[in-house]
């Protein structure tokens, strides 16, 4: 199905779609933006519909994943952040109460990245998009260097000591929809990973044989 379908078949759905849009076009940010937005909603659609999840929690979780940008504080990671606005977000378009919890839920278990591990159907595809969004394939790739050296200005070296997840190595995929989407297109990610790792070192070594003070930015 499209995305219209489920925006004309749930009106709170519809609500939230408008306000979180014109929210996220308001904040202007570099990487995760609408467009960013617009592409897991694209994935989650393909995802949910193979896993036969509830589609309006679902996308309820994904448009609001990143909600927490819009709100940054020292210290506080963007999921945290995210699952304490959603509820108003859910009250304002019309989400009952018993939507917030299993909304939340997929706010704060979305991704590697995420602060909980993914419990419900919809959590766990949720989970899914992230990875198909920013770990597979060379666009994957693409999309961590844009992220990070735009928004975050971090550079290469540091880039491949980070783990793949807030508390380390996380699962690659809770669905098997999710690992017949991107199974091949991770393990190609996880190629050029390591290749790039691996090059990085050797030509620090061969510029360190000429000149031994040199120092790779941001060592």
């Amino acid at each position: 199905m499209e995305l219209g379908y489920y925006l004309s078949r749930y009106a709170e759905l519809k609500s939230l779609y408008e306000v979180v849009k014109k929210d996220f076009n308001a904040r202007g940010l570099v990487h995760h933006n609408w467009m960013h937005i617009t592409r897991d909603l694209a994935k989650a659609i393909s995802a949910g519909e193979a896993e036969h999840v509830e589609m309006r929690i679902l996308l309820a979780g994904v448009l609001l994943h990143d909600i927490g940008r819009l709100y940054p504080e020292p210290g506080r990671d963007h999921c945290k952040a995210g699952a304490d606005v959603t509820p108003k977000y859910l009250g304002d378009t019309g989400f009952s109460s018993e939507d917030v919890g299993r909304i939340v839920h997929s706010v704060m278990s979305y991704g590697p990245r995420g602060l909980e591990d993914p419990r419900t159907p919809e959590a766990k595809v949720g989970y899914d998009v992230e990875v198909l969004s920013c770990s597979v394939g060379f666009l994957g790739v693409a999309q961590v260097f844009d992220y990070f050296m735009r928004e975050e200005g971090v550079n290469i070296e540091a880039m491949l000591k980070m783990p793949s997840g807030a508390s380390g190595p996380r699962r690659d995929f809770y669905t098997e929809t999710g690992k017949a989407l991107g199974r091949e297109g991770l393990e190609k990610a996880r190629r050029f990973w390591k290749e790039l790792r691996e090059e990085l070192l050797k030509d620090k070594k061969t510029v360190r044989d000429v000149v031994p003070e040199y120092r790779f930015d941001g060592e």
